[in-house]
């Protein structure tokens, strides 16, 4: 018997039982379309979410007090005050490949507005800011160096906190109550000169619900420190990203002679991480919806034993009229492998559409990224064949048992098999 017959009788098997053979790749298309929507959903995740860490900008660098090597998130565990304003101009004077340097002061402060009020994240920042972070005034202006030069009480408002403090109302010229939530006693008044377009969030930084006021401001009146925070610093171009980093890095080092009390990171790096945290994510997860796939490889097996055992008395008949043991075995194998290609392109199909209708619903499996929008659905070329792929080392793993089982029978009792 040739392939193309082997095949054929494999179809008919099916065929003959119909319905046994829907109910058998129920597993496979479960399995199938949960790993073909998880896929899905954490690529189409990790895009966006890389299209957001890129819109603010492939040139800048972030350098911050610590260090992230050795303990997870060490530096964010405690605030250490090392960097002054001096620092950033001494990196912009030295630093040839540097373009602009913000320093930067950030605080939980409480602003109010009549009877409404919001506990936000503010940033004391220099003028250059919009341009470093790709980040723009919609409505009104932003820092100038005249606020700076005068501690001006002015403050810029994303658009989560316009919204929340005047609603439809335009806030530019109005004045707000700006204190410390711990101290409610030291109020300031702000008057509002400006609010920031629409950003959304990124990775865990929401951009609308945010305020800039000058940094001069926010050290004397508010912190009462002349230290800052970090900086954002803006390379010349992408070409010279390289070079700006090497160069604050001497720059800094020459003055700490410690490297573990500073973070130098640079775009890419933080895409690199984004990249292999959604890459191990989306490993876990598609791991998991797997072992799906492992539960209906055994009812496939449990089924096609099933089979073989109804199917005894055919079996030998074929083998009296001249099929051989390779025969019979091909011909339960493509049976199998048969149940499980047709589970993985149901379970594709489901995968696809499910995906689509979880981001649709606003649902995310990637616990990070914009909150503006969902997730897209990224189907590759690639998932689908690793879907079925899967499917079809499922159907030839869990088929070579039965398969096995049915030719070594011998022909004789299983004519007389009833």
């Amino acid at each position: 018997m040739d392939i193309r017959e082997t095949f054929r009788s494999a179809l008919d098997g099916l065929s003959a039982n119909k319905m046994r053979s829907l109910l058998s790749i129920l597993g496979i298309v479960i399995g199938i379309a949960a790993v073909v929507a998880i896929v899905a959903i954490t690529q189409g995740s990790q895009k966006r979410i890389l299209e957001d860490i890129r819109s603010l900008g492939v040139n800048l660098i972030t350098v911050s007090p610590g260090t992230i090597k050795g303990t997870a998130g060490r530096r964010f565990q405690e605030r250490t005050n090392i960097f002054t304003k001096k620092d950033g101009e001494i990196i912009l004077k030295k630093a040839p490949a540097v373009a602009k340097v913000v320093p930067v002061v950030r605080r939980n402060l409480l602003l109010k507005y009549k009877d409404k009020n919001t506990q936000i994240t503010v940033y004391g920042v220099t003028p250059p800011y919009e341009d470093v972070l790709n980040f723009y005034v919609q409505n009104g202006r932003f820092i100038t160096e005249e606020d700076l030069d005068t501690f001006s009480t002015v403050i810029v408002l994303g658009q989560q906190v316009a919204e929340d403090l005047f609603g439809n109302e335009n806030p530019v010229g109005k004045e707000i109550i700006v204190n410390p939530p711990n101290n409610p006693l030291k109020r300031h008044k702000f008057k509002v000169v400006g609010v920031m377009e629409s950003k959304g969030q990124v990775m865990f930084l929401n951009f609308d619900n945010q305020a800039f006021i000058p940094l001069t401001t926010a050290q004397k009146r508010i912190l009462n420190t002349n230290y800052v925070d970090s900086f954002y610093i803006q390379a010349k171009d992408e070409k010279s990203m390289d070079d700006a980093l090497a160069q604050i890095d001497a720059i800094l080092y020459l003055k700490f002679q410690d490297d573990s009390k500073y973070t130098v990171l640079s775009q890419e790096e933080i895409l690199s991480t984004v990249q292999n945290i959604t890459g191990v994510f989306t490993i876990m997860l598609a791991g998991i919806a797997a072992v799906s796939l492992l539960v209906g490889g055994i009812g496939i097996m449990n089924i096609m034993l099933v089979s073989v055992t109804e199917r005894t008395r055919e079996i030998g008949i074929r083998m009296a009229v001249g099929a051989k043991r390779i025969d019979i075995l091909l011909q339960f194998l493509w049976e199998s492998i048969l149940l499980c290609l047709i589970g993985g392109a149901v379970g594709v199909a489901a995968g696809v559409i499910g995906s689509k209708l979880i981001t649709s619903i606003g649902l995310r499996i990637i616990p990070m990224g914009p909150a503006s929008a969902s997730p897209e659905v990224v189907i590759s070329p690639g998932t689908i064949l690793l879907a079925f792929g899967f499917a079809s080392a499922v159907g030839l793993f869990f088929g070579v048992y039965p398969a096995s089982k049915a030719s070594k029978m011998d022909p004789v009792q299983a004519l007389m098999y009833e």
